[in-house]
């Protein structure tokens, strides 16, 4: 594993992060997370995919992403 502190990158857009990463060479594995009753919802615009936390997991990263939606329903 990498010795950079891999958490300067939370918040950060999912595609911009993926693209840093590559340029680190670093193994990466993308994790989706929603609240429950949007679990189904595909987000319409991958730039609105933000990075809400890492996991450092033997063989790579696990970035856990959510889709930003201020949506009530």
């Amino acid at each position: 594993m990498s010795s950079i502190d891999w958490t300067l990158i939370i918040g950060y857009p999912l595609d911009e992060a993926v693209e840093y990463l590559r340029e680190e060479q670093q193994e990466y594995r993308v994790i989706m997370t929603a609240p429950p009753k949007k679990r189904d919802v595909v987000p319409d615009d991958e730039s609105s995919v933000r990075i809400i936390g890492i996991r450092s997991v033997s063989d790579c990263l696990e970035l856990i992403c959510a889709a930003c939606d201020w949506s009530i329903s």
